[in-house]
């Protein structure tokens, strides 16, 4: 019965959501709001492709108790604060918006939602001093920070997006969200809102059903649609198995928006949220680390490239890079993916600004991007075995509980006996699948788009090999092995960057077939949503 409830309320919304549209588009068009039509964003009536660049801003506070916005205290100099006050704060970030401009980005995704807590609530760090949500006089100084923020990047001719603590967190962020998309609802350089940053990671409720996610995101749709008429909201989704909570084919959100880093899972990731979400979907984060030594800036470069490419020949709406600048004190992945080192100066085209850093090579790559011509999507070779695991494999079928039809798109994931290494696979038109794994899978959850989940543990499968003899688990190697310590440089068919058949996902499709044991799981069936 909760499965029809649920089915009764997306229709709704549906339909409401498509009224909505059709009865503002015409009206859209004539200004300088982005709007949805067929699927890809639009301004002024043409085509508007998002190249967007994620920028992490820092909060200061004046001598007037006013909260001024600024860039990342790692932006420029690492761990130090290059400008003070509003008018410094506000040349700094001249310089910033105009160099990203100039390399060719038309958006910034920016991280407002770096709020932190204490016993009392919610606030913005600010120096010594805390702007608090909740607090009317704090609220007011908050939203004009941001507005002058959001307008020094319109002067620079950027879309913003801002993203948010998620609303569903306390009724005072929900509050003060409502108060945010009341402030800017006239403001067309706000491109669209994203509600939450991958739920997978950062969801309050360890184990979440569909239908609640539905409704909390339903529930957005109608702030949204009450305070924000005229712009779009998103999630930021983080992998293929945030449809086992919260599944993007059901959610009432405008479009998709992803985040996907390993080149190995690159190519998969974008083929599935593709064919099956149902719904416009940009990239909203990517990148590749290069510290120009164990991955040199040229790799980086092709990667920006080739993932760019990818994206369009899926048909997505927008590519979004992360970030703006190298950052410190964290892991390899996240420091190195910066657009900007922290050698060198470099100029804005107008010798205006200087930004102290050196542009790596892919930044320059991203105007030249906007006059590729799609080619038409293949399906990644390691589809079916992303990371080119070689012990087992497990087969299987997944059919709709109703009709026994095949289900094509559903996620498989396995997990080992400890939960320490996952494994992910999909399902075929034919409703198969072929999980491969190093480690023995205990542990397995299964969805699809628009279908309910199914949780269990099975350690009965019966496994073969091709060349005889009983199978023991404490023989299998690399068992530990998950998608942090693998390569994808091992696997690539041509490794020199000068070749002009090279990719940074041209896989060889033979390290991904291979395997020393077989297991059949069967049959399993899932109830739609």
């Amino acid at each position: 019965m909760r499965f029809k409830s649920l089915a009764i309320l997306l229709l709704c919304l549906s339909f409401f959501a498509t009224s909505c549209q059709k009865t503002d588009k015409k009206k859209l068009s004539q200004t300088d709001f982005i709007y949805l039509e067929n699927n890809v964003f639009k301004l002024h009536g043409k085509t508007f492709f998002p190249v967007m660049l994620n920028y992490i801003p820092s909060f200061q506070v004046t001598e007037n108790d006013e909260m001024v916005v600024a860039p990342c205290i790692d932006y420029d100099s690492v761990q130090f604060v290059e400008a003070r006050g509003k008018e410094a704060v506000k040349q700094q970030l001249d310089g910033h918006f105009q160099l990203i401009s100039e390399l060719g980005f038309n958006t910034i995704r920016v991280c407002f939602d770096r709020l932190q807590q204490d016993e009392v609530g919610y606030y913005y760090a600010a120096d010594e001093r805390k702007f608090r949500i909740g607090n009317e006089q704090d609220e007011a100084k908050i939203l004009n920070g941001i507005n002058e923020f959001v307008a020094t990047a319109a002067a620079h001719g950027l879309k913003v997006m801002p993203l948010i603590k998620a609303p569903a967190l306390s009724q005072e962020l929900e509050n003060f969200t409502t108060k945010l998309l009341r402030y800017f609802q006239q403001n067309p350089t706000i491109f669209a809102y994203d509600f939450m940053n991958e739920p997978l990671y950062f969801d309050w409720v360890e184990k979440r059903d569909k239908k609640d996610a539905v409704s909390i995101v339903s529930h957005w749709r109608q702030l949204m649609t009450q305070y924000a008429p005229n712009q779009l909201f998103t999630i930021g989704f983080s992998e293929p198995i945030e449809v086992f909570e919260w599944d993007p084919s059901l959610l009432p959100v405008d479009f998709v928006e992803f985040h996907t880093y390993h080149p190995l899972r690159i190519p998969s990731e974008i083929y599935w949220y593709s064919h099956y979400v149902g719904k416009p979907w940009i990239i909203g984060e990517t990148g590749l680390p290069a510290d120009n030594d164990s991955i040199s800036y040229a790799e980086q470069a092709a990667f920006m490239q080739d993932v760019y490419q990818l994206v369009r020949d899926a048909g997505g709406c927008g590519f979004g890079w992360w970030d703006f600048q190298e950052a410190s004190d964290t892991h390899f992945e996240a420091q190195y993916t910066g657009l900007l080192n922290h050698e060198g100066r470099t100029q804005t085209a107008d010798g205006k600004y200087t930004i102290m850093g050196t542009l790596k090579p892919a930044a320059l790559l991203v105007k030249p991007l906007a006059d590729y011509t799609p080619k038409a999507q293949k399906r990644p070779v390691n589809y079916y075995n992303i990371l080119g695991y070689k012990n087992i494999r497990i087969t299987g079928t997944i059919l709709d509980m109703r009709t026994h039809k095949p289900i094509e798109g559903a996620v498989i994931r396995g997990w080992n006996e400890w939960w320490s290494v996952g494994m992910n696979t999909f399902s075929d038109e034919n409703g198969h699948f072929t999980l491969y794994a190093n480690d023995l899978c205990v542990h397995f959850e299964i969805s699809a788009p628009r279908y309910d989940k199914v949780k269990f543990d099975k350690n009965d499968i019966h496994f073969t090999s091709p060349h005889g003899g009983t199978f023991n688990v404490s023989q299998l190697s690399d068992r530990e092995r998950e998608y942090h310590q693998i390569s994808f440089q091992p696997f690539l068919r041509k490794k020199d960057l000068n070749c002009k058949s090279y990719s940074s996902f041209n896989f060889k499709s033979e390290e991904f077939s291979s395997y020393e044991w077989s297991g059949d799981m069967g049959t399993i069936l899932l109830i739609r949503n």
